[in-house]
C-alpha cells in the first residue's frame, strides 16, 4: 500500500500547476483511447504468457485508473480511496457465501445470487442486460448477453441442440444468399456468428479470444508468404492462385 500511495502522489504531482503540461491537459475523454489501448496490451501479455510483460502492462493499466480517479478528485466528484473502498465493499456484498452465512450448492447458484444482489444495488435497472456496455467488441458483448440470459435459466442444457442451431442458421444464411437479398444475408450472417458464440460459450471457450488467436495465426502465415516473396524478389501480383496456395501450405506446415 505504501507504493500505491506513492503512485497516487506522483500522478497528483504531474497534474499539479507546476507538473507536466501533457498530464495536466488530460481529461476523462482524452484518456479513453489510452485506457482501451492499455487493456488490449494487457490481454496481449496474457496471450504471450509472459509474466514480466504482464506485470508491466498491469502497471500501465493501473496508471489509467489512478489518472481517472485523480481527475475526479480535482472535480470533487470522488477519490481514489472511494474507488478502492467501493470495489472492496462490492466484493464482500456479492459473495455472501464467503463473507456471510449464505449457503450455495454450486457455481450456478452463486451466479443467480450475484444477479439478484445486483438488482437490489441498481434500482433504476429495467433489464439485467442494462449493465452490459454497448461499445464492447461485438463477439464479447454477444457472449456477455448470452451468459446473463443463461444465469436466469434461458439456456440450453446440452451442447447438441446448439450445434443443430448452428447448422440451421447456416442453412438460412445459404438460402438468403441464393435469393441475393443483401439485408437478409447480413442478418443471417449475424445470426450465424451469434450462434457460434453461443456454441463457444457452451464449450467453455472464449469466442473473442479464439478469434484473436485465429487472426494471429493468419497474420503469422501471411508474414511468412511476404518473406518468401521478398526472397524471390516477387510480389503478390506476380503469383498465380496456385503459387500462393503452395506458399500458404508451406506456412501452415511451418
Amino acid at each position: 500500500m505504501k507504493e500505491f500511495s506513492r503512485l497516487h502522489d506522483i500522478i497528483a504531482k504531474l497534474r499539479a500547476p507546476d507538473g507536466c503540461p501533457w498530464d495536466r491537459e488530460q481529461t476523462h475523454a482524452t484518456l479513453k483511447p489510452y485506457l482501451l489501448e492499455e487493456t488490449y496490451e494487457t490481454l496481449d501479455a496474457l496471450d504471450q504468457n509472459n509474466p514480466g510483460l504482464l506485470r508491466e502492462e498491469l502497471g500501465d493499466l493501473l496508471l489509467q485508473i489512478v489518472l481517472h480517479s485523480i481527475i475526479a478528485e480535482e472535480k470533487k466528484e470522488f477519490t481514489l480511496n472511494d474507488v478502492v473502498k467501493d470495489i472492496a465493499n462490492k466484493m464482500v456484498r456479492r459473495h455472501p457465501h464467503v463473507f456471510a452465512e449464505t449457503k450455495v450448492s454450486g457455481v450456478g447458484e452463486i451466479w443467480q445470487n450475484w444477479e439478484q444482489i445486483k438488482k437490489t444495488e441498481k434500482k433504476e435497472q429495467v433489464s439485467i442486460l442494462d449493465t452490459i456496455p454497448h461499445n464492447l467488441p461485438a463477439l464479447f458483448r454477444a457472449e456477455k448477453i448470452q451468459k446473463k440470459a443463461a444465469r436466469v435459466g434461458l439456456d440450453w442444457t446440452e451442447t447438441k441442440p446448439v450445434l443443430e442451431k448452428v447448422r440451421e442458421e447456416l442453412q438460412e444464411f445459404t438460402e438468403a444468399q441464393a435469393r441475393d437479398d443483401k439485408n437478409k444475408v447480413s442478418e443471417e450472417f449475424g445470426d450465424v456468428l451469434f450462434t457460434l458464440v453461443n456454441l463457444a460459450r457452451k464449450l467453455e471457450l472464449d469466442a473473442e479470444d479464439a478469434l484473436r488467436l485465429a487472426t494471429k495465426k493468419f497474420e503469422k502465415r501471411f508474414r511468412y508468404i511476404e518473406a518468401k516473396l521478398r526472397q524471390e524478389q516477387k510480389d503478390f501480383q506476380d503469383c498465380s492462385p496456385e503459387e500462393l496456395d503452395k506458399y500458404w501450405e508451406e506456412a501452415k506446415a511451418g
